[in-house]
């Protein structure tokens, strides 16, 4: 492990630890696997353990599909489908955003990404009757900027707003970074973010996260050797 990525591990950590008295200190544990289909055409499959009371309690697992086509230099959509499950309930979440990105500087790109997610618990036909959907709006800028050849670091905000028959309403907000680190076929992800509820003063979090991606499209589709 290289040291700027040690040293923000390090500062994730004492960070959150010192505001875990001021806010709830949640954990995300995440791996998953990415399939490239061909160049503009990615496939995601992913299992998320969330944790929280200050990582003392279990909060629920997921486990998520992605579907990613680039539909040219500077723009892509994501298809997503994550199903929720704790001891108390399920959830299925819909989500569907488009991401474009540009250049500012050498190594350092700034994206948008705006997207639509809904979520439902049932499906059968008495609770659809009686539901009234509402979809969150959000819309994440983002600053990316390539350390090295392995390393990639990221910050971002991104609000939330609620769309409902009743209208629209502003009601979150999260902020944070993340730090990427790349070797053969893994990648390996640290993020630390802070949100807030506009209206819940008291509904503060802060996140620790560690994810791991393999890429398993040579395992799938290996190259054919040249005779």
């Amino acid at each position: 492990m290289t040291k700027p990525l040690f040293f923000h591990l390090c500062l994730i950590l004492l960070s959150s630890k010192a505001l875990a008295q001021q806010a709830d200190l949640e954990f995300r544990g995440d791996i998953g696997v990415v399939y490239h289909i061909n160049k503009s055409n990615n496939i995601k499959f992913h299992y998320r353990l969330d944790i929280d009371e200050n990582i003392t309690a279990f909060k629920r697992s997921n486990f998520s599909f992605a579907l990613e086509k680039k539909l040219n230099k500077w723009l892509e959509t994501e298809l997503y489908y994550r199903f929720i499950t704790n001891y108390e309930q399920n959830e299925h979440r819909f989500r569907f955003a488009l991401i474009t990105d540009r250049k500012i500087i050498k190594k350092t790109k700034l994206q948008l990404r705006t997207m639509l997610q809904h979520d439902i618990a049932y499906f059968d036909g008495d609770y659809l009757r009686k539901y009234q959907p509402e979809w969150i709006w959000r819309n994440r800028l983002l600053l990316q900027r390539s350390i090295n050849k392995r390393l990639t670091a990221k910050v971002y905000c991104e609000p939330f707003a609620m769309l409902s028959h009743q209208g629209i309403s502003l009601y979150r907000l999260r902020s944070g970074s993340s730090l990427s680190y790349e070797r053969k076929k893994w990648q390996l992800t640290a993020e630390y973010f802070y949100q807030t509820e506009f209206f819940d003063k008291q509904s503060k979090v802060h996140m620790i996260g560690f994810g791991a991606t393999h890429d398993i499209t040579k395992a799938i589709r290996p190259k054919k050797k040249r005779k």
